[in-house]
């Protein structure tokens, strides 16, 4: 007696092959195709092996099923390649697995399985690279970098958007700021005429948002600037939310 190894491919539907593995007598039934229910081979636990065609993966695995075999393998015998059997709509009634034989594991089980008078004893296992359907090896090869990516650039967009808070002075700070009502009349010769965000002049009755650092702005320009873009004076660079921030005080890194 000798040992020899074939390789397989587990269909997509019906349950997986246990870690101890499945034993069986491997016989081809009445009905090569398997597309017929057949008059069970053995009183023994038997496999069936048939060949591809003549109807669908899924249908030779329910008359095999019904015919008393405790799997099925499914060969080949005209193509080269490997198959992953799939079946479409509701296959919970299929009990027993099923695997795929490509041309040259087929034809040699066949041949072996004719070669003795008494059946052939064969044992599936379960191959960790191998029972993973193609469409599955597919999406995870596909769709693990592209989670990777999604979860990557999230974790930066929430990053820069800590970093861009940061950079922002909270509402509540900007409109308790103070605000004065210009007046033409009472404006100083060394206080601006214009909004340095803006660019427009001033006009009598405007409110003015005045910075810790005295820099005087628009309020709609400045409180704008301060929650949007920067907490710094958009003139001096200076930290609106350091109070004590005077024209003195040095400027700082940004």
């Amino acid at each position: 007696a000798t040992n020899e190894t074939y390789l397989d491919r587990i269909a997509a539907f019906g349950p997986r092959i246990q870690e101890d593995g499945i034993y069986g007598f491997l016989i081809e039934p009445s009905d090569r195709s398997g597309c017929s229910i057949v008059q069970p081979e053995r009183s023994e636990k038997w496999i069936a092996l048939v060949e591809r065609g003549g109807c669908s993966f899924i249908e030779k695995v329910r008359n095999m099923q019904r015919s008393g075999a405790i799997a099925v393998a499914v060969g080949d015998p005209d193509h080269v390649g490997w198959t992953t059997m799939f079946a479409p709509g509701d296959t919970s009634d299929v009990q027993i697995p099923s695997v795929f034989l490509s041309q040259h594991e087929y034809l040699a089980l066949l041949y072996l399985s004719k070669l003795f008078s008494t059946p052939m004893l064969v044992q599936l296992l379960p191959d960790d690279l191998l029972t993973w359907p193609l469409l599955d090896v597919l999406v995870i090869v596909i769709l693990s970098p592209s989670i990777m990516m999604i979860f990557i650039y999230i974790s930066w967009r929430v990053r820069q958007r800590q970093r861009r808070q940061k950079d922002l002075a909270p509402q509540n700070v900007v409109t308790n700021l103070p605000v004065k009502i210009f007046r033409q009349v009472e404006r100083k010769e060394n206080e601006p005429e214009e909004c340095a965000i803006c660019l427009e002049d001033y006009v009598d009755g405007e409110e003015l948002r005045i910075l810790p650092c005295r820099h005087e702005f628009h309020v709609g320009c400045v409180d704008a600037w301060l929650t949007t873009r920067k907490k710094f004076c958009p003139i001096c660079k200076r930290n609106v939310m350091d109070d004590n921030s005077t024209e003195a005080t040095p400027l700082l890194d940004v």
